[in-house]
């Protein structure tokens, strides 16, 4: 089954309920779905990205071994005869996907340094000329593929910036709690860092999450399925990109919390639920029943009046439109 007709006739469905509504008309902002925790806004004339993988690698197993994963000797990889990687291999970009969708990027925002949200960023910075966004972590691993500085801001969490065209206001945040909670990492990517580097180098470097603000709208982007409460108590996005893979189960009233702290934004799209070590033709069928959709259920009880859908890969969403 390819990507573009996994679960089109529910998700057709969905969309036109969601359309017809004045409320969004005056909205000039288009929303991408990269997968994971990627996304291509922009409005206008300015383009920004978020956490943009494209690679989407066929990671199969842990670092030092090389046996396959349980997981990924269960999952359906068709006829994907791409490399191999395991966690100790040496990560390298698909250039041909990336040059296949990115044509323009004003600027990078980076939730956090793990490989399926970093990993393309240098040569896509490279690539674009955007400015990049992110923490220490990030900005020692673009100074490492040899950006210039002038290209690179770095945050800890607290800033409030002006970018001329829209504003964003970083947010600390934690990373999901995997392994049944036992996820725990200190480490930043160091100044000294060789490329290229394995995947299990490209460790957290703490995590954020934007709160941007264009002429008429507010998106609160997520890179992990957790927050900090008090960062985003009292925040009123009108589009939440909302975390909702299984670890998010993990969490106290995760969804009722997010919703409830965020104001029941108008808009409501699942984010970082997709299988992201498979191409974007993969049939994305079973991670949309077991993740997303879930998901979907829970805002539409927990805030009936926001307009919720899956997101499909690459494809333009028009806010007002919804």
């Amino acid at each position: 089954m390819k990507n573009k007709h996994y679960l089109l006739p529910f998700i057709f469905l969905l969309f036109i309920s969601c359309t017809n509504s004045s409320d969004n008309k005056n909205s000039n902002l288009k929303l991408k779905y990269l997968g994971a925790a990627g996304w291509e806004i922009s409005e206008q004339e300015t383009t920004v990205l978020i956490d943009p993988y494209l690679s989407r690698i066929k990671l199969v197993g842990n670092s030092t071994t090389k046996t396959v994963a349980t997981s990924a000797l269960n999952r359906d990889w068709g006829d994907d005869n791409r490399q191999k990687y395991f966690r100790d291999d040496y990560f390298s970009p698909d250039t041909s996907v990336i040059n296949s969708h990115i044509t323009k990027a004003d600027y990078i925002f980076v939730h956090h340094t793990h490989f399926d949200h970093a990993a393309d960023v240098p040569y896509i910075a490279k690539m674009t000329g955007a400015k990049v966004i992110g923490t220490e972590s990030l900005s020692n691993l673009l100074r490492s593929h040899g950006l210039p500085n002038e290209q690179i801001i770095t945050v800890k969490g607290g800033e409030d910036y002006s970018f001329g065209s829209f504003s964003v206001k970083i947010l600390p945040s934690l990373h999901s709690a995997l392994r049944k909670k036992q996820y725990f990492s200190s480490e930043s990517i160091p100044k000294d860092v060789k490329i290229p580097m394995q995947i299990k180098e490209f460790v957290e470097g703490n995590s954020l999450m934007f709160y941007f603000r264009f002429n008429n709208d507010k998106i609160l982007t997520m890179g992990s399925m957790n927050f900090l409460e008090n960062e985003i108590k009292g925040l009123k996005p009108n589009i939440l990109l909302a975390g909702s893979a299984n670890s998010r189960k993990d969490i106290y009233n995760y969804t009722e919390r997010l919703l409830s702290l965020t104001n029941f934004p108008s808009i409501i799209i699942p984010t970082h639920w997709d299988d992201f070590r498979v191409t974007y033709t993969a049939s994305q069928t079973k991670a949309a029943e077991s993740k997303a959709f879930p998901f979907i259920e829970e805002v539409k009880i927990l805030s009936p009046k926001s307009k919720t859908f899956l997101p499909i890969h690459l494809k333009t969403i028009h806010i007002n439109n919804l």
